[in-house]
């Protein structure tokens, strides 16, 4: 077991939160993410509206994915959770 919760980690959760967070740190990209997951044509806004303090929150985090992963799991939850609340940062709707 990983902290991505199997032996075969899905990649896809893992390339949101590193593109997520990589993404995060710069403003402009910020702003830009953040219209694109609130447009009301995105087809994951409302459970990002639902979830955006826990995605600001695992995006924003200097903790690694260790120490992030264990956070989490003091309230209940888990990385490989979290990271499937990130909105897709790519596509068009």
């Amino acid at each position: 077991m990983t902290l991505w919760g199997t032996k075969n980690p899905n990649y896809r959760d893992i390339a949101r939160l590193e593109y997520g967070r990589l993404l995060w740190k710069n403003p402009e990209a910020r702003r830009c993410l953040l219209a694109h997951w609130e447009s009301p044509d995105h087809p994951h806004a409302e459970r990002f509206h639902e979830n955006k303090s826990l995605v600001r929150e695992i995006l924003e985090s200097p903790l690694g994915e260790a120490e992030l992963d264990a956070s989490l799991r003091s309230r209940a939850l888990s990385l490989r959770a979290a990271a499937r609340e990130i909105p897709p940062v790519f596509g068009s709707f």
